[in-house]
């Protein structure tokens, strides 16, 4: 647990900066946020780490890549950005190299979607882990506004509904490979 203590209760929020009359449902918002740190543990080993991932996500479409549990396909690994102007969150490894997608969905649109789910990644020791969000634009759907999808919380982490989008991250379990 300690060769991953990063993970644990890691939150990043995509917060709005101003609004978009544009489009109301929408705010600006700065288009990358990222936050890094290196994976611990043993020279040499690699990990498979199980990871309670919850958010709040607009969707974005991932195209090729592998999803492996076909009850949480907005989880993916590998493939490429087909949607640039929606945000991306996802967590990349160095070693061995990876992105993991958290927000894949078969179309885009003004929606918020909240997710709570587990999956597993697999880190090498003294791997570089990326955790971040970025977007081809200046603005994002906007979980603060008023609306059927919207208002929306993470219980435990923000208890009432915060502009922008979030990701919290809880290590359930890791494992030497």
């Amino acid at each position: 647990m300690q060769a991953a203590a990063g993970f644990e209760k890691f939150f990043l929020h995509d917060k709005c900066t101003g609004e978009y009359p544009a489009q109301p449902d929408t705010c600006l918002h700065d288009q990358r946020h990222e936050q890094s740190f290196k994976f611990g543990g043993n020279a040499g080993t690699v990990y498979e780490v199980t990871l309670r991932i919850r958010g709040i996500f607009e969707p974005t479409t991932i195209t090729g890549g592998d999803t492996p549990d076909p009850e949480h396909p907005y989880f993916k690994i590998g493939g490429a950005v087909s949607t640039l102007d929606w945000s991306q969150w996802g967590i990349e490894v160095s070693k061995p190299k990876q992105t993991y997608w958290l927000n894949h969905y078969p179309s885009v649109g003004h929606r918020i979607y909240k997710e709570d789910f587990e999956a597993t990644i697999t880190v090498g020791a003294g791997a570089t882990v990326i955790v971040g969000v970025t977007d081809g634009n200046d603005r994002q759907i906007d979980n603060g506004k008023v609306g059927p999808d919207r208002q929306q919380i993470l219980a435990g982490v923000v208890d009432q509904p915060q502009a922008g989008q979030m990701l919290r991250l809880d290590i359930v379990r890791v494992k030497r490979r």
